[in-house]
Order: structure tokens, then sequence, then C-alpha cells
């Protein structure tokens, strides 16, 4: 039996999205706990490194949307393609 048995599919997801936030969150905070010392000695190193991830799922974000986009214009292109072919049956 689902968990959320009456939530539309677009709600679900969302309240997913959230635990999984939350989880991560935390673990990172508890990572944060252990290992203060280091953070403060590599904070530079840290903050650069964020940045870089950042940039990477931006980077990736765009290139998806680029190809989905393409993919449908290829799509109705086919589709407009297909639509004026003669029928191969004889008339």
């Amino acid at each position: 039996m689902p968990a959320f048995p009456a939530a539309p599919r677009v709600h679900r997801t969302w309240l997913l999205a959230l635990g999984d936030t939350l989880t991560i969150g935390m673990g990172l905070g508890f990572l944060a706990h252990q290992y203060r010392e280091a953070l403060v000695a590599n904070s530079v190193a840290i903050g650069l490194g964020v940045v870089g991830a950042l940039s990477a799922a931006l980077l990736l974000r765009a290139s998806v949307r680029t190809l989905r986009r393409a993919s449908l214009r290829i799509d109705a292109i086919f589709t407009d393609e297909l639509r004026d072919r003669p029928s191969p049956r004889p008339r």
C-alpha cells in the first residue's frame, strides 16, 4: 500500500524531495560538528568546491534543457513530414 494513497503525484514528489533535503541537511550538520577544525582550516577550498559543484549543476541543467528543446523540435519536424507524406495505398 502506498504511503500517500490520496495525495497527487506532484504533492508526493515534493514531500519526498523535502524529506531528502532534510536528511541531507542533518547529515551535513553532523559531519560539520564532527570535523569542525578541518572545516575552519580549509574553508577556502570548501567554498571553491561548493562553487564548482553549483556551476556543474547549472551547466548540466542548461544542457538537459537544450537537449530536451532540440528533441521537441525534431519531433515536431518528423510529425510534420509524416503528416504530409502521401498514403502508401493506391487510390
